[in-house]
């Protein structure tokens, strides 16, 4: 072996025992701790959503509800539909979806303010924003209906209308529901 082959040797074996001693740093040592959960699930009869921690999770005789500070609210209710859903008639449920709206709207002094078709658990769903006024405080309450079969989970969320909408997008990012029977 040449002198420069066995140079390229010994440098490529210093470079690997570096490499071994550098890899081998840090690792013996305690680990940082993680960061403490932001969320807790909240969990229904056949479904689930999460909730931020701290916000009191309480049932109620038909759902599920997880109050926060002031008047911020998450809530899923479930009620059994008179006629069977059929996916197939979604134009028409949402029509008549846009009138509960409009009468829940009214029934609070306030107005819808959006509406959409939205994706929720896996389901075409109607979303809309009612803004209302109640004493000094202007809320915005999220109103979701999600339909299948002979049943209909109505999601709410409501918060101060200057308050970020992270909980409401976060409920209908994280509701889902149990196999269909």
């Amino acid at each position: 072996m040449s002198r420069r082959q066995a140079l390229a040797a010994t440098s490529l074996a210093t470079l690997a025992a570096l490499a071994i001693l550098v890899a081998g740093c840090g690792g013996g040592g305690k680990q940082p701790t993680p960061p403490p959960p932001t969320e807790q699930a909240v969990k229904g009869a056949g479904f689930t959503y999460v909730a931020p921690v701290g916000w009191k999770v309480f049932s109620t005789a038909n759902g599920v509800n997880a109050s926060g500070p002031g008047s911020r609210l998450l809530s899923v209710a479930v009620y059994k539909l008179v006629k069977r859903y059929n996916e197939t008639k979604f134009v028409a449920a949402a029509r008549e979806l846009d009138g509960v709206a409009a009468r829940l709207a009214q029934g609070r002094k306030g107005a819808v303010t959006a509406r959409a078709t939205v994706t929720v658990a896996g389901r075409r769903a109607r979303s809309y924003a009612i803004a209302y006024t109640l004493g000094a405080d202007k809320l915005t309450q999220q109103v979701t209906f999600v339909l299948r079969g002979t049943t209909e989970w109505l999601l709410v969320c409501r918060r101060a209308t200057a308050d970020p909408d992270a909980p409401c997008a976060k409920l209908l990012s994280s509701f889902t529901l149990a196999a269909a029977r």
